[in-house]
């Protein structure tokens, strides 16, 4: 797994919003329970594929119809493989249960790194918990210090530090529901930075170990954080016409992937955490399925140094139920509207699957003034609204030093207004 950027982010100020049906101070955590999960296949047989179709609804369309927001091809000219294309197999995903079908896949691994494409930073790599073998460093100790609940796994699993990323044309996706880009360029309009996966190490052919047996390993919850795009990844996130089947050729469902499934470049962490605590293999059997994401504590919001009147650039993470975050607004003072920012559009002609999760101002905007309101919207068309959340471009004093750079460190800030709540 290449990372998006071969810089590191700065980051100024870090804020949390109210989680999903909490009527709760922002500041406080809480533990979401047990995830509740029907068991991944006891049999070596491929269980089918099951998907949601695409909405009908134009809840999220502005302007023209549903009917026109169609997938634009991808040539080899593009990116130097057709299968740099995004988005024309995975459908809009707006609910998720504990009951969604599991895939058979194989894994690989890619080390710990705070650069993905999703622009999450630290959250979702730190953890607090003792893992064989690694060290996350000052940084995450610091982090897990200043944002328990960011770090705190949910009861009965692991999450925190289990990160992955998965093949890019399902990192980034086009969905029907959602407004395009312009007309003419590449529409690839959701990015899945946040959903959660619960994954399993499997024997080659597909079936469990037992909990009595050497090398089981209880499944884990992950969480998207990056993207392992075509282009930069051809070994093993092109597709069967590309990967490198001589090294998954004993296992009966790594190549070519079963249909329907993807391939998930894991953490560090997760893969030992997989392989029952030992980190040795390169690359494993797994099943794996999509599940509500269990994470504790509250949404937080990220907003990068150099910050200012003209530009911004920021995160929403830690996220829970469906993970992902499809609508990202702000009101600047004195405004009565809300405006809608968009991804960072910095990536390379033809090549969507490394587009950057981070959200930045249209160039229609204007003068921002402070405080300024934001508004994030759920695939579900749910919201959380939240009318001060920044209230000043500079960090205060309180702020976590030396983080990224001492001259843009974090701050938090309590949240004390919200609605609409998912």
């Amino acid at each position: 797994m290449l990372s998006k950027r071969d810089f590191v982010l700065r980051l100024v100020s870090l804020a949390c919003l109210a989680q999903p049906s909490l009527q709760q101070a922002c500041a406080s955590s809480y533990s979401t329970g047990s995830v509740v999960s029907t068991g991944p296949s006891s049999t070596s047989t491929s269980p089918s594929t099951r998907t949601t179709p695409y909405r009908t609804s134009t809840t999220f369309l502005t302007g023209e119809a549903i009917s026109t927001h169609t997938q634009l091809p991808y040539t080899t000219l593009e990116c130097g493989h057709a299968d740099c294309g995004s988005g024309t197999i995975f459908p809009d995903i707006t609910t998720v249960n504990n009951s969604m079908p599991w895939h058979y896949s194989r894994s690989t691994h890619f080390g710990e790194t705070p650069a993905g494409a999703c622009g999450f930073g630290l959250y979702g790599m730190c953890t607090t918990a003792n893992v064989s073998g690694i060290d996350l460093g000052a940084d995450c100790a610091l982090f897990c210090t200043m944002y328990p609940d960011m770090c705190a796994d949910p009861a009965n699993s692991t999450l925190r530090g289990n990160f992955a990323a998965p093949n890019g044309d399902y990192y980034t996706q086009f969905w029907p529901m959602l407004p395009s880009l312009s007309v003419g360029e590449e529409q690839d309009n959701y990015l899945s930075c946040g959903e959660c996966f619960e994954l399993v190490r499997t024997y080659d052919n597909g079936s469990l170990y037992a909990p009595n047996e050497a090398g089981y390993a209880p499944p884990i919850i992950l969480e998207i954080v990056d993207s392992c795009p075509c282009e930069a990844n051809p070994k093993w996130c092109c597709g069967p016409s590309v990967d490198q089947c001589q090294e998954v050729d004993a296992f009966t469902y790594g190549c070519p992937l079963p249909s329907g499934s993807i391939h998930l470049d894991l953490s560090d962490v997760a893969m030992t955490r997989a392989q029952a605590g030992v980190l040795v293999e390169g690359v494993i059997p797994t099943q794996y399925k999509r599940v509500p994401c269990p994470k504790a504590g509250n949404v937080y919001v990220w907003l990068r140094g150099g910050a200012g009147p003209y530009w911004i650039q920021i995160t929403a993470v830690n996220s829970a139920g469906l993970g992902s975050i499809v609508g990202f607004e702000i009101r600047p003072d004195g405004q009565s509207e809300w405006l809608a920012l968009i991804q960072e559009d910095d990536y390379p002609a033809g090549h969507p699957q490394e587009r950057y999760g981070a959200w930045t101002l249209p160039p229609i905007a204007s003068y921002i003034s402070l405080p300024l309101g934001i508004r994030l919207t759920s695939a579900k068309g749910e919201q959380i609204v939240n009318e001060r959340v920044v209230t000043s471009w500079t960090a205060p004093a309180s702020a976590i030093p030396g983080y990224y750079s001492s001259l843009f460190p974090i701050t938090y800030t309590r949240l004390r207004r919200y609605s609409n709540l998912y």
